[in-house]
């Protein structure tokens, strides 16, 4: 055999190796695409309402100076839990201690000259009697006395009145919480029931999370609603606060179709505050034998809700869903899947309709012809 016809066998059977692997690719078909998937459950699930609400303090009191002068003393720090009748602040009290003791000097003073003037009105009294006197500075007698008796009422309410400017030098707390930022210290002089206060305490536990929810509900709410149980979760945080339903509103806003409710919760850990944005759940029912999927198999596109749905021959089906109930972890579905059957719960971009898939488990490796598929992701 010559050098130029080896040549040419071994470029023909090249070319025969290379047309035998592409007719074994194209028999071999599209490659299988990795996913995960989960069984679809039938089970029953709590039928929740989710809002957006605020925390608002159980009671928020606005402490103010109640009487004139400069602050002598501080004696709380700002942010302290304080209990009802603690001391906050002292105003300088000098001032009207003397005003009080003015009040009673005058009192003393009023009482002698009314207990004269009785005596006299009795003595008068005796002689008119007798005709020593006349009728008529009897009955100026008696209209002195009277006028001081009336004298020593005003005196002893000016007493109480000092006393009770004088109580207001100490102010204490009116109620149990947290106090916020102080706006005044040590040598400021404030003034009587100035606008602004100077301090604010709210009180923490329990608290209460203002929700509203649309009017359509309202039917779920009526003759049962106070006492529903309500789970609070605070903005950003995978936390639940228990609570009950506390309040309903007594008419349904107009200019949004919604209604107010108001869930108190206990937060003896403190872990919300006024003016704190929470997500609130209010569990209004129960679904029975609900179809429950994953919430990550469930996507959405230019017709609607879908999900993948691995079928037996281990392809992937398009369904479009109609998702009655969505949450962070389970979605319940109304339509479209039944219980029992695969949902792909991870790698759904990689898909199209029928195209072949592979399962994968928790740790990443292929499965097994007729295996379960992984626990993680699975509806619970």
């Amino acid at each position: 055999m010559t050098l130029r016809t080896a040549t040419i066998a071994a470029a023909a059977l090249a070319l025969v190796a290379a047309c035998s692997r592409g007719d074994t690719k194209k028999a071999g078909g599209p490659r299988a695409v990795a996913v995960r998937a989960a069984r679809a459950v039938e089970k029953d699930v709590p039928v929740e309402v989710r809002a957006v609400g605020r925390i608002v303090a159980n009671q928020s009191v606005a402490v103010r100076a109640r009487v004139s002068g400069p602050i002598v003393g501080v004696r709380f720090t700002e942010g302290q839990h304080v209990k009802r009748g603690d001391l906050l602040l002292e105003i300088d009290p000098r001032p009207y201690a003397s005003a009080l003791a003015e009040a009673r000097a005058k009192l003393a003073q009023d009482r002698a000259r009314a207990e004269t003037a009785r005596a006299a009105a009795k003595r008068y009294a005796e002689l008119v009697e007798k005709e020593y006197v006349t009728r008529q500075q009897y009955e100026a007698a008696r209209a002195i006395a009277a006028a001081l008796d009336a004298t020593l009422t005003a005196d002893e309410a000016a007493v109480e009145r000092a006393a009770l400017d004088l109580s207001y030098c100490t102010i204490r707390a009116p109620a149990s919480g947290r106090t916020g930022r102080l706006l005044v210290h040590a040598g400021n002089l404030v003034s009587a029931n100035a606008p602004e206060p100077l301090v604010t305490i709210e009180q923490v536990k329990p608290v209460f999370a203002a929700f509203s929810i649309p009017e359509r509900h309202l039917g779920a709410l009526r003759g049962r609603a106070l006492g529903l149980q309500v789970r609070v979760r605070p903005a950003g945080s995978d936390l639940d606060v228990p609570g009950t339903l506390a309040f309903v509103d007594n008419a349904v806003d107009p200019t949004t179709g919604t209604i107010l409710l108001k869930a108190r919760v206990e937060n003896e850990d403190e872990a919300l505050w006024p003016g704190q944005v929470v997500d609130v759940f209010l569990r209004i029912g129960e679904r029975n034998r609900a179809i429950v999927v994953p919430s990550s198999a469930v996507a959405s596109g230019q017709q609607g809700d879908y999900a993948y749905v691995v079928s037996d021959e281990r392809k992937a089906q398009l369904r479009p869903v109609v998702v009655a109930q969505a949450g962070a972890e389970e979605a319940v579905i109304s339509e479209g899947i039944a219980a029992g059957e695969l949902v792909v719960t991870e790698g759904q971009l990689k898909l199209r309709p029928d195209a072949p898939v592979e399962l994968l488990d928790e740790r990443g490796k292929p499965q097994g012809g007729g295996g379960e598929p992984a626990a993680k992701g699975g509806a619970r």
